[in-house]
Order: structure tokens, then C-alpha cells, then sequence
């Protein structure tokens, strides 16, 4: 991974900073340090002698995320070939190893000059919430960091809470610095002080390695005992994205209490989110359409995706409905009707949809003035295919409609926002006192007695571990944190295969005795994605990237009345059809995403969808943190293959008719040769193959019970984990199938259902809990508090 990226931001930042310098005072060893704090738990600090010489003190804290992570201190964020400094949790024992960074990689171990890392024990060691390294810093003043006469300095700090590739090896490579990164200027006046001396003499120069190598410093193990909550509730759902906040809201219906756990943060504005526009302060960039393309490449909050996922997900409160492309494909039949279980037909599934669609309907029209904006690549498009046999069709009237038809885009966008849960069905959840709600909390484990789960386990937001508990006898846990994160919250609670149990960490306390057997993410399956690209045959012109990612004051203007193009989505055209595979005779749907990059150019993502037979399985990686794929889950059967490049060849016909609007490039930009085939095709733009995101059965619905020979199902038709009372999952994980279109519409419509399976068993209701007041999300612009915790700085929000 390349950890040296923010060098680059620091080069450009000169002699300014991103951050602000803070002086704080260690609790553990009363060393006063200059340097910079975040509310997330990373500490950096430096302190120096009044007149400097050679040496310093060094701080780095960083937040413990299930022991993994990485913190750094960086000398210089001017320019690269400055010394930074590396500290990591090894067990119970702290990693230090001094770099430097040559280029865009991981920087390499620094031998270059008699530099000496000596620890302070009593603020080096590693526990529950965070781990610290404090250390004497001995030859650290030379030509690679700073000079003693300095008097201003600009530093930087770095951390990920993804563990180091080896951590037993001091020049393991660096995972990316996934929780943040960024410059501070700094006053060196600030880290002077007179007592310098005295807690320099409490580093233990024993345990300095010799120069040139990488010490392993030893720590102390604190571990923190668990708590559990006082307050216990009818219903817990763990995930706050689509699926997490439909069950919950319509659970809360019912009266009893339910509490709902999100990891991440506020997205919205409306639900706190601090992401807000540089042009418009009244929205974050996860509320506007036409950033739906560009989040990744945002700066304005790059926290939004999972970082121990085998593939993108949004850790955020909506999840990945916040991070997606807007796409809104109502289900044909088909998408239940072929593979779910009795009970969840289209027929069954029915009521749940009409309740779904009724509360957000989706739209293919997203600006109030009623007219499209940039609509050079549907103007071209729709006439290609309407040409080659295709129909227009309104996919949110007509979903069953998907061979050889196109449409305007449908997107789930609501009142010229980015729509969702959050905004049509948490606001009703809030209203009640029985609903609670918390977020920047991470659902660790089930907590389970054999069959009986009484609660879960969490991780708050400054690292310490919690207990909440359900209703004793009533209480239900629902799993909703997604299909790439339920598998682990499973394996973590003693559910699933045993090769997968046996790399949970040691960290992770688990009934091993009551395991039960499951093929828990076995099996799972995505769409995969092919781009490409052709061009235009008649003039055209594109908007550019900076017309949705920096707008002019025109279409600002439009976007405050509700109006232009940044209230809709980057897909201009939808197309669907289906193709039966020579090699096995399934049929197979095809669904493509259309937009125009460039002046008369424009690009088609094809996928895969429907009738998909390529799986791979989920499990843990060799930490036992992060979920990863094991197998290849696209195009890995004959069938899928000769599937796709049939399509290709009918794709390639249609372009080279001599009516045709429309030529094909290649990958490298020349044009198509006449020869060309699908297959050929195909291998061309090999390279552009991408995963749609869209992950199912990951802990799939079914009859037959997985704990039985040959059995393939995790939970049963109510949504429960077989083997258990009162554990259930809702969201793609249990989908039994892949669908046509994107899976945001039908991972709430199955939502919508399970939560009327599970309140329909009766057994939890209200008055049955001790669950305190309503907790509502705060609101933009609400009032701050600065509080100690730990000895760290942290800024909280008070409660609306």
C-alpha cells in the first residue's frame, strides 16, 4: 500500500498547516507534549529542552481497533526524505521503527544515522482502548528532521486501524493510512521545557537497540474490564444502513424498545454530518446527487468507507446507501420468484414492496423546474438502441420489463437530495421515545449462552468495551451491518465454519464450546462490472468532472431552488436484457449504466446481474480483523463467460451497422477492428473489470438448515440463525439470490419484510425494558463540549 501519499499534501501545504497544534500533559508520565490530538484517539506529541541539542521525547497514541493499527510522526510535511517515526501493537508489546520516505511506497527502514529509540515505561504499553508509545528520541535532531536553532516547525501525523502487513517484523510493509493524515504547524517554543532532564532519565536506555536497527519495545498489558449497560432493550439491531434502520424503525412501531448501533458517523445534514459543501453549508457532500460518482476522490470526509472489509462498503449512518450511485431498481419478480424460499416470493414479498415504495417512491425526474440537464448521452443513446430493437420503458412502473428495453435513470433521490432511510424512515423512528440510537459504536460479538444470545458486545468510540443486553426471554439482536461485516460479527459470536472460528483473535472472548456449524460466507456472490467505451458519430458535448465537483454559480443557483444538474445522479441512461448461455442454457440478465466521460465519447458499465453462477467465500484474513475473498466470485464459470461475450457480440453488431450512431474504441483508444469478436472484446478490457458492490448471500436464507449435511442456509425463512432463539439477520447477507438491478431497492423491500416475519413471532413488546429516553441524532449547528478522556482531548456533541 502506498503510505507515503501525504507527503504530497504536505508539500503543498509550505509553511501553513491542515491541523492545529495542541499542549497537553500525559497522565502516565507528566511529560508535557506539543503536537496534535483528533477526536477519534490519536495522539502525537514532541518534547524538547529548553536548548536543544541532539535529542528529544516523543508521543504516539493510537486507537486500538481490536489490537490492530498503525500511528506515525512525521518530522517534516514538506517534502519527502524526512525521518517519521512508526509505532504498532505486537501483541502486548509496542513496535517502534524509524523510516523514511523516498517515493509513493512504503518507507523503508531509516539506518542512516546513530539515531537511538529508548522507551519511557510508564507511558509505553498496549490496552483495550488505545496503545502508546513514549520514548527518548536520542540522535533525532539532524539533517532528516529538523535543526536545533528552528524556531517554527511543520510536522505531520499518519495512522490506519488496519494492521501492519507482519507485525513481528519491524520493516513490515504499512497498511494505507485509512483514519487520517494530515500536516500541523507547530511553535517549538511550545514543547520546551525546563524539566526536560528529568523525564529523559525515565527512558530505559537498556532496551535501545544498537544503531541501525528496529527496536521492539517492551510494554505493559492493561486490560480494561468490560461494563455492561444498565439500560436493556426488546430489540438491538446492529448496522444503521438501509436494512438497520427500516427493521428498526418498524420494530420501534410496535412500542417495544429498540436500540440501533451504527459504527460510523452522521452523514447528512440533517443527521449531524459535518461533510458539508464548500458552496452550499446547508448540505454535506452525501446529500447532493451528482456527488454520487466523485465521494471517493472527496476530501471533504474520506471515513465514510469500511476499512476491514474484503471489498467497498459505507461504514456511515446509511451505510452504503450513502456511498452509492443513487441507482433505484425496483425487483422484477424473477429476482424472489427463481431462488428464495417459499414465503419469500414476489407474491409474499408484495405488501412489503408496496409499503417501501409508498414511503420512497424514487424518481427518474429529480429537478423541481421538471427538465433534465446534460442529456447529450441519452439524446445519443436512446436513439442507438431504440434502433437495434430495444423499448423505452419506466423501470419504476414497469419492473418487469427488463429485455431489450431503456430508460431514464431510476434513482432513489427525494425532494432533490439523495434519498433513504435516513430521511423517509429514521425521522419517524426518532419521534419515539422507545427508539434509541448510537453511533460511532462498533458491534463487536453476539454475546451468546449456547442457543440464547442475551445481547452484544461494542466498541465505543474511545475504545472501550460494553455489554448491552436485550430483554431477558423476549429480547431479539438483529444483525444488519452488511454482507462483507455480518460474516465476522458472526465467526466473533461463535457461529460459522472452523476454519474461520480458529482466526478469531484471542482478543475476542467466545463460547468455543457452543460453537455452531454454519456456512457462514460460503457461497457469496456481486455483480461484476465491464466498461466501455464508444464514440459518437455525431458532435456532442460533456459536461466535465468540476461541473458536479465545483459548480459554477449558475447551477448553484438552481441546485438551492431545487433544480439543475446537481440534483441528479451520474448515470443519463439505463439499458436491460437478457441472454442465454450457449454453454448451459440459463438465461442470464444483463444491465448497463450509461453517461458521457468527454466530448463525443460515451461509456457504457455493463453488468453481470441475474442468473450469475460465479461464487467465491467470505472469511477472515490471517489477523482474523478484516474479511477477505477467498476464490473468484466473477465471471469464474464457463456459462457467465460465454453469457457475457454473446451480449458483446450482438453489442458489436449493433455498431457496426452501417446506421449505426455509435463505434466501439478500445481500451487504448483506437478504433474497433472489423473482425472483432465478444470474446476478444472481452479480453481487451480485461483490465477495466470491477465489482458492482452488490454482495448477497453471505449468511443465506433457506430450508435447509445448514447445521445438516448438505445444508446451505444460515438463517431460516424469519430471518433467525439456525441453532439460535433469538439472533436473526437482516440485510444482503441473507438474500438468497442476486438481482437484476442494483441491490439497494431490493435489500429494503426484503428489510420491509423481515421485519414483519420477526414482530409477526410474537414475544417482544413494550414495557418490557429499561430502555432510557429517545437519543436523537444531532442536528447541524447543535451546541459542543470539550471533555478529558483518558488524558486525550475529545469533542463530543451534546444531545439534542
Amino acid at each position: 500500500m502506498q503510505i507515503a501519499a501525504f507527503f504530497s499534501l504536505a508539500m503543498a501545504l509550505g509553511a501553513s498547516a491542515a491541523a492545529s497544534t495542541v499542549k497537553y500533559t500525559d497522565a502516565n508520565t507528566g511529560i508535557s507534549f506539543a503536537g496534535y490530538s483528533d477526536e477519534k484517539g490519536l495522539k502525537v506529541g514532541m518534547a524538547l529542552p529548553e536548548t536543544p541539542d541532539k535529542d528529544l521525547i516523543l508521543q504516539i497514541v493510537g486507537p486500538a481497533t481490536g489490537g490492530a493499527g498503525w500511528a506515525g510522526f512525521d518530522f517534516s510535511s514538506s517534502m519527502t526524505g524526512k525521518m517519521l517515526v512508526v509505532a504498532w501493537p505486537n501483541g502486548k508489546n509496542i513496535m517502534l521503527s524509524p523510516r523514511i520516505a523516498t517515493g509513493y511506497v512504503t518507507p523503508s527502514v531509516y539506518t542512516a544515522t546513530d539515531v537511538k529509540l529508548s522507551p519511557i515505561p510508564k507511558g509505553t504499553f498496549v490496552n483495550d482502548t488505545h496503545y502508546s508509545a513514549t520514548f527518548l528520541c536520542a540522535g533525532c535532531i539532524n539533517k532528516d528532521t529538523f535543526s536545533a536553532a528552528d524556531t517554527d516547525g511543520v510536522f505531520a501525523y499518519a495512522y490506519s486501524t488496519l494492521a501492519v502487513t507482519t507485525p513481528t517484523d519491524p520493516s513490515s510493509a504499512l497498511s494505507y493510512h485509512s483514519a487520517g493524515f494530515s500536516g500541523f504547524g507547530m511553535s517549538l517554543a511550545d514543547a520546551k521545557s525546563a524539566d526536560y532532564a528529568k523525564w529523559a532519565a525515565m527512558a530505559d536506555t537498556s532496551a535501545a537497540p544498537p544503531s541501525g536497527t528496529v527496536p521492539s519495545v517492551p510494554g505493559t498489558n492493561v486490560t480494561a474490564p468490560i461494563r455492561t449497560s444498565n439500560v436493556t432493550y426488546d430489540y438491538i439491531v446492529a448496522g444503521g444502513g438501509p436494512a438497520g434502520i427500516i427493521t428498526a424503525s418498524r420494530l420501534a412501531e410496535s412500542g417495544a424498545s429498540v436500540l440501533l448501533v451504527e459504527r460510523g458517523h452522521a452523514s447528512s445534514a440533517s443527521t449531524g454530518g459535518r461533510a458539508v459543501m464548500p458552496w452550499n453549508s446547508s448540505v454535506t457532500q452525501f446529500d447532493v446527487p451528482s456527488m454520487g460518482y466523485y465521494l471517493a476522490s472527496s476530501t471533504l470526509d474520506s471515513t465514510q468507507y469500511c476499512a476491514d472489509t474484503a471489498s467497498q462498503a459505507g461504514c456511515i449512518l446509511g451505510g452504503s446507501g450513502m456511498i452509492n450511485a443513487l441507482m433505484y431498481v425496483k425487483p422484477q419478480d424473477a429476482d424472489f420468484d427463481d431462488k428464495w424460499p417459499a414465503g419469500w416470493k414476489s407474491s409474499d414479498v408484495k405488501a412489503a414492496s408496496d409499503r417501501l415504495f409508498a414511503k420512497q417512491p424514487g424518481t427518474d425526474m429529480s429537478s423541481a423546474d421538471g427538465k433534465r440537464y446534460d442529456q447529450g448521452a441519452y439524446n445519443v443513446l436512446s436513439t442507438f438502441f431504440q434502433s437495434n430493437g430495444f423499448s423505452s420503458v419506466e423501470p419504476l412502473k414497469e419492473p418487469n420489463k427488463k429485455v431489450d428495453v431503456f430508460a431514464h435513470p431510476p434513482w432513489l433521490i427525494q425532494n432533490s437530495l439523495r434519498g433513504g432511510p435516513i430521511h423517509s424512515y429514521l425521522p419517524t423512528a426518532q419521534a419515539k421515545k422507545n427508539f434509541n440510537m448510537r453511533l460511532n459504536t462498533s458491534v463487536v460479538r453476539a454475546v451468546r449462552q449456547a442457543s440464547w444470545t442475551s445481547g452484544i458486545e461494542v466498541q465505543n468510540e474511545d475504545g472501550s468495551r460494553e455489554y448491552i443486553n436485550v430483554t431477558p426471554k423476549t429480547g431479539r439482536v438483529i444483525l444488519a451491518a452488511g454482507a462483507l461485516s455480518t460474516p465476522r460479527i458472526l465467526f466473533y459470536s461463535g457461529i460459522g465454519p472452523e476454519e474461520q472460528i480458529k482466526k478469531v483473535p484471542s482478543t475476542v472472548t467466545m463460547a468455543n464450546a457452543s460453537r455452531i456449524d454454519l456456512p457462514v460466507g460460503k457461497g457469496v456472490q456481486d455483480h461484476v462490472i465491464y466498461t466501455i467505451s464508444m464514440k459518437t458519430k455525431q458532435n456532442m458535448t460533456a459536461l466535465k468532472t468540476t461541473a458536479f465537483t465545483k459548480p459554477g454559480q449558475t447551477d448553484i443557483d438552481l441546485f438551492a431552488k431545487g433544480s439543475g444538474v446537481l440534483t441528479q445522479a451520474g448515470q443519463r441512461l439505463n439499458f436491460w436484457t437478457s441472454v442465454k448461455s450457449p454453454s448451459d442454457g440459463k438465461t442470464r440478465f444483463i444491465q448497463g449504466t450509461c453517461n458521457s466521460p468527454a466530448d463525443n465519447e460515451v461509456k457504457l458499465k455493463v453488468y453481470l446481474t441475474h442468473g450469475v453462477t460465479s461464487q467465491a467465500d467470505l472469511g477472515l484474513d490471517a489477523t482474523g480483523k478484516i474479511t477477505e475473498l477467498k476464490g473468484n466470485p466473477w465471471l469464474d464459470t464457463k456459462g457467465d463467460q460465454d453469457a457475457l461475450t454473446t451480449f458483446f457480440d450482438r453489442l458489436i453488431k449493433m455498431t457496426t451497422k452501417g446506421n449505426s450512431t455509435l463505434s466501439l474504441k478500445m481500451k487504448d483508444g483506437s478504433a474497433a477492428p472489423a473482425n472483432l469478436t465478444g470474446a476478444a472484446l472481452l479480453a481487451d478490457i480485461k483490465s477495466t473489470q470491477a465489482t458492482g458492490s452488490h454482495w448477497v448471500r453471505s449468511a443465506r436464507m433457506g430450508l435447509d438448515d445448514g447445521r445438516k449435511n448438505n445444508g446451505t442456509a444460515v438463517v431460516d425463512t424469519n430471518t433467525k440463525v439456525y441453532g439460535t432463539d433469538n439472533l436473526f439477520v437482516v440485510d444482503a447477507s441473507m438474500h438468497a439470490d442476486l438481482p437484476t438491478g442494483n441491490t439497494q431497492a431490493i435489500v429494503m423491500v426484503a428489510a420491509e419484510h423481515a421485519a414483519a416475519k420477526i414482530l409477526a413471532l410474537g414475544g417482544a413488546g413494550a414495557g418490557n425494558s429499561t430502555a432510557a429516553p429517545s437519543t436523537k441524532v444531532k442536528r447541524r449547528g447543535a451546541s459542543h463540549r470539550r471533555h478529558m478522556h483518558g488524558g486525550v482531548v475529545l469533542s463530543s456533541h451534546m444531545k439534542a
